[in-house]
């Protein structure tokens, strides 16, 4: 498995934003873990693209959406028209002052819902033609280009926010609340401690009555239904593409014992890890 860097320096001085089309596209490895956000708009393209656990059909049309430490396998697909766009979250954070602004969006943060969305013709090209316009200025490299960068990255996030939102029948297309925003944040950094409800309202310095209830309002889940998805989402990755044993990935996960594991993985899949591995495997 391959893990990329960001290439801050490729145009000679730092830039954490980069794009590039079907022919400039070079796939390094047939698995691979970026350590930076990717938009695709395919355009055309054919195949089957998995992304962690989830199977994307390739069709005209679509974007996807892929995060930082997502595993990415693209043996199997075939990219003949598109552009792709990379950026660190920090490209954002700097114009925006908002260390929390690319957990607003649907798409990247909410697990249970897919990483791409199927546009129409016409609003896909109208949101691919910003795209293009994106790459042709970073390509340019003009006085001005990290300005209209920032612009355009800012307008295709939440045009495409909209609507993912639209498709998937999302009410609350961005995330306002800072205290929800901070329990993501918090969620992701300590994912592999299997902190309680009581200790994620502690760090937020609010009662868990009150984590609970702004779950409810922003996800209609519980805050222990939040925390438990996102786990299984974190093991099934390790489940499909770690060597480890069972055992080892328990502990890693800060299970008690490797039973309390697999009565975990049965309890959210209905499958013991070894048949979740063993159907996992036959993608």
């Amino acid at each position: 498995m391959e893990k990329l860097q960001f290439e801050r320096t490729k145009y000679g001085k730092e830039l954490l934003i980069d794009a590039c089309n079907e022919s400039e596209l070079v796939i390094v490895a047939d698995t691979m873990v970026l350590n930076f956000y990717t938009l695709i708009f395919l355009e055309k393209g054919n195949g089957v693209y998995h992304l962690d656990t989830e199977t994307i059909h390739f069709e005209d049309n679509l974007v996807l959406f892929v995060k930082p430490g997502q595993i990415n396998k693209v043996d199997k697909v075939i990219f003949e028209k598109c552009i792709m766009l990379f950026f660190e979250g920090d490209f954002l954070d700097e114009f925006f002052n908002d260390k929390d602004f690319i957990l607003k969006f649907a798409y990247f943060h909410n697990p249970e819902l897919p990483s791409f969305v199927k546009l129409d013709e016409a609003q896909f090209q109208t949101l691919n033609n910003f795209a293009r316009e994106l790459r042709a200025e970073i390509h340019a490299q003009t006085i001005d280009s990290i300005h209209i960068s920032r612009s355009i990255i800012y307008y295709l996030l939440v045009r495409l926010n909209q609507a993912y939102a639209k498709v998937y029948g999302i009410t609350q297309q961005t995330l306002q609340n800072p205290t929800v925003l901070a329990f993501l944040k918090l969620l992701e950094k300590n994912i592999k401690k299997q902190k309680s409800v009581e200790s994620f309202a502690n760090d937020l310095q609010i009662s868990r009555v009150q984590l609970n209830s702004l779950c409810q309002k922003y996800f209609s889940k519980t805050a222990t239904q939040i925390i438990r998805e996102r786990t299984i989402t974190e093991i099934k990755k390790a489940l499909k593409y770690d060597v480890k044993s069972f055992s080892e990935i328990a502990y890693e996960y800060n299970f008690s014992a490797p039973s309390h594991f697999s009565r975990f993985v049965k309890q959210m899949t209905g499958k013991s890890p070894q048949e979740f591995k063993d159907d996992l495997s036959n993608w």
